[in-house]
């Protein structure tokens, strides 16, 4: 039996699946992967992401614009840096925490929109949940499980410091 007769994909001329597209990579590591502040922006080498790398990435950017700096889409983007950013004090965990959940749900209802038009499963987002925070002195981890439609989960973990450190 031919290798293509047990693996569809092998022999076609594109890995992508049927309906599906992609977007350029723009996240970055300035400081080497996956140590390290991200970036988002053009790499030196441009590469294309689809399905689970796809949704993840346009989650975070909307995740961490402020809403209304979008000049294109003035309504996409969150709070969540106005929460995170030079948070020096926190007072009540729980308001804190209220308010990432709420800019984490705007950010997944975004992300959603904007993928809804694309055919392909694997790039479409079907769910964002918090699996939990964890808190020390000086910094704030939120966990998060990302799931397209196609039932794809990825595991993102999004750091920012408590006392406005670069």
């Amino acid at each position: 039996m031919a290798l293509a007769n047990k693996n569809p994909r092998i022999g076609t001329a594109s890995n992508l699946a049927t309906g599906g597209t992609y977007d350029i990579l723009m996240i970055t590591y300035p400081e080497g992967f996956p140590e390290g502040q991200i970036g988002f922006g053009f790499d030196v080498t441009p590469r294309k992401v689809t399905g689970i790398q796809k949704v993840a990435q346009l989650f975070m950017k909307l995740l961490v614009t402020t809403k209304g700096t979008d000049v294109i889409y003035t309504n996409r983007g969150t709070y969540f840096s106005v929460y995170t950013i030079n948070a020096n004090v926190i007072t009540e965990d729980q308001v804190l925490q209220s308010n990432l959940v709420a800019a984490v749900n705007d950010a997944a209802s975004q992300t959603k929109a904007a993928l809804s038009t694309d055919q392909d499963p694997a790039s479409r987002l079907e769910d964002v949940k918090i699996a939990g925070f964890s808190t020390t002195d000086e910094s704030i981890m939120m966990y998060l499980q990302i799931t397209t439609s196609a039932g794809i989960i990825a595991q993102v973990a999004v750091p920012f410091p408590q006392f406005g450190l670069i």
